[in-house]
């Protein structure tokens, strides 16, 4: 909106006193001009903000819609829907320290991004138990351009993760905007969100893991009006179905 584009160049002129309204204007132009409509006046203001060093554009302005996040922000706050969320998985950094990480996808109103927690914040996710369709206020995130040119919203030390209430749940999309349909799935599709009803559940069998630990496995028959396929549940997620029946939705 106008207003939150003046008061990004109220933060600027506050900051940099060198430059007059009509020259934060001119670069904010440039701006919007070089990525060929991409940006909307919010974005571009926002990304000249950054470029110049301001660090206090974003603290003091409301949460930023997915659609004006560009790549380059800091301290960004974010909320959303999750529509998706991954286990955190440990990795080895190049130093030999261990390190977390966490993903998920979020939507609002204005799109849907991807969203990255790392180490100490993609535990306390985990702890948070954080499920698909629940409404997650993101903040102190920086966004970066991901694989395949796509920006994704990022969580370090900094960040803050919090659920928030049920009766915030009518400003959002609803899962069902997002979910898939089950004879359209192809390999080439990554992560998806189904529902359907359940046709047939085998029962759990258990195996071991090459260190020697034991892992369980169990599976159901998922069908929609398009078509049916095997949902496959390892692990703690084999747990979270034991009281699913035959007829279940």
């Amino acid at each position: 909106s106008s207003m939150t584009v003046d008061s990004i160049i109220k933060e600027i002129l506050t900051s940099r006193r060198d430059l007059t309204r009509e020259e934060v204007l001119r670069m904010i132009e440039e701006k919007v001009k070089s990525a060929k409509g991409f940006f909307t006046d919010e974005a571009a203001a926002r990304i000249v903000s950054s470029e110049l060093g301001i660090k206090t554009a974003q603290k003091q302005l409301a949460e930023i819609l997915i659609r004006n996040l560009v790549s380059g922000l800091n301290d960004v706050t974010v909320t959303g829907r999750v529509i998706s969320v991954s286990p955190s998985k440990g990795f080895t950094r190049s130093d030999g320290t261990e390190g977390f990480v966490k993903r998920m996808q979020i939507a609002d109103k204005s799109g849907l991004m991807k969203t990255t927690l790392w180490d100490g914040k993609a535990k306390e996710a985990d702890n948070l138990d954080i499920r698909s369709g629940q409404i997650l206020r993101l903040s102190h995130g920086y966004v970066r351009e991901g694989l395949g040119g796509m920006i994704e919203l990022n969580l370090g030390t900094h960040g803050e993760v919090a659920i928030l209430p049920e009766e915030k749940r009518n400003e959002y999309p609803s899962l069902e905007n997002f979910l898939e349909r089950i004879g359209e799935i192809t390999e080439k599709d990554r992560s998806v969100n189904v529902l359907g009803v359940v046709r047939k559940v085998s029962p759990e069998s258990r195996f071991k893991r090459k260190d020697g630990s034991e892992g369980k496995v169990k599976s159901i028959l998922l069908r929609d009006f398009t078509g049916e396929m095997r949902v496959v549940f390892w692990n703690n997620k084999a747990d979270e179905i034991k009281d699913l029946k035959r007829g279940d939705y």
